[in-house]
């Protein structure tokens, strides 16, 4: 088992100590990467929450979004600072009725953005006291932090404070962000815009190449792509991730089965990039009417994969379609780490989804589409379960660290 080994020495160790801290990327020197029973490196754990520095001062800085939405599945709210700076700690009270914070994330100076796992499905109501997220340690500069949020049957008010040990966070209720709201949805409506996109492409591919005819439906094809493109990010909206997928497929196969040098191949190279963006940002902004957890991550992109596997090697899309299903697989070690995270599990339930992943690492060939990606959740799953063990461990007698000792030293040595 890829954990035995190091449950063994965590066990021995705690055992003369009775305190061993858990193991920290941070202190491992650039370039000495702590490895795993099996040699490979270790993705980061969850990220830890020690209290903040005794001596550190903590400035902190109020921000406040009045009249929150009532429609369903809220509304992202965006709460942008005046100067970045890193944040250390944030906190959440409603000043007015009942809401809920469906979740918060950090936007950092280089736009990279940072869940708030202590702020998500969290519901809040004035009688209660501010809700603390956990310990951020953040050294990066944030900008700005989105919250959805929902009014839960009445008027509601929400307090967002925010904790920095260099000066007080200046904060303020920027722009709302609709573009990722669950508020309509727009399949229907692109159905409909398609429709004249498809009458343009029939009288350009049936056009002689290079005559006037090709050329004025072109210029027709443009403004209708135009238009498409436009409503697929239109703000206020969202297409659900049925009809994404439906979209993607569709673009691709015609993306391959036009004319190539015609008018139509960049229409349905433009439509199919566009899509593939919007389902992007869907997935990394998570959603009540779009949720992305890493099974489905993984599911789509296998699926893509068997579609990629099923078109000649000169196809138009093959290349760029490569790209968009190694990006989604890649995103999900990484989702699955937030999971383990919110899970809190045991040692041996992290153990024994680490077990999981490690098998199916071993088993699959080289070059296997998932092999990477099992290998990266096992080592996930490993993390979780070292530090699950750091605080069970002490809580266990001589007895039960002794028999734990038996049984994962066989496990070892039976590999």
């Amino acid at each position: 088992m890829g954990f035995s080994k190091v449950l063994l020495i965590t066990l021995l160790s705690t055992q003369m100590t009775f305190a061993a801290p858990a193991s920290n990327p941070k202190d491992h020197a650039p370039g000495d990467q702590p490895k795993d029973s099996a040699g490979l490196p270790k993705p980061p754990g969850p990220p830890s929450t020690p209290a903040p520095p005794p001596n550190e001062p903590q400035f902190e800085g109020i921000g406040r979004v009045d009249q929150v939405t009532r429609q369903t599945g809220g509304e992202l709210y965006l709460l942008e600072l005046t100067k970045g700076l890193p944040l250390t700690r944030l906190e959440a009270k409603s000043k007015l009725g009942k809401l809920k914070i469906y979740s918060t994330t950090l936007v950092t100076d280089k736009n990279e953005r940072i869940p708030v796992r202590q702020l998500q499905g969290l519901g809040l109501d004035d009688s209660m006291q501010p809700v603390s997220s956990e310990i951020l340690n953040s050294t990066v500069s944030i900008t700005a932090i989105e919250v959805l949020a929902e009014a839960m049957g009445g008027e509601a008010s929400l307090e967002i404070k925010a904790f920095s040990p260099r000066e007080a966070p200046k904060l303020a209720l920027g722009k709302r962000v609709p573009e990722f709201a669950c508020k309509r949805s727009i399949d229907s409506l692109l159905k409909d815009k398609l429709d004249p996109v498809q009458m343009w492409v029939g009288r350009a591919e049936s056009a002689a190449p290079g005559s006037v005819q090709e050329k004025f439906a072109g210029n027709q094809l443009k403004e209708q792509v135009r238009d498409f493109i436009a409503t697929l990010r239109m703000g206020g909206s969202y297409t659900t991730h049925t009809y994404l997928l439906t979209l993607m497929n569709f673009f691709v196969d015609q993306y391959n089965a036009v004319r190539t040098g015609g008018v139509s191949e960049p229409a349905y190279r433009d439509m199919l990039t566009a899509t593939y963006d919007v389902l992007m940002i869907a997935i990394q902004n998570e959603l009540p009417c779009r949720k992305y957890p890493s099974t489905a991550l993984i599911k789509m992109s296998v699926d893509f994969n068997e579609k990629y596997l099923t078109m000649k090697e000169d196809s138009k899309a093959r290349p760029l379609f490569a790209g968009m299903m190694m990006k989604v697989r890649d995103m999900a070690p990484e989702q699955y780490r937030k999971e383990l995270a919110a899970a809190n599990l045991s040692f041996r339930d992290a153990d024994t989804e680490g077990s999981k992943y490690y098998k199916l690492y071993l088993a699959a060939k080289e070059g296997d589409f998932l092999k990477v990606t099992n290998r990266d959740m096992s080592a996930y799953s490993f993390v979780a379960a070292e530090q699950a063990l750091q605080k069970e461990v002490k809580l266990m007698d001589i007895e039960q660290r002794y028999q734990l000792i038996v049984e994962y030293q066989a496990k070892y040595n039976a590999n």
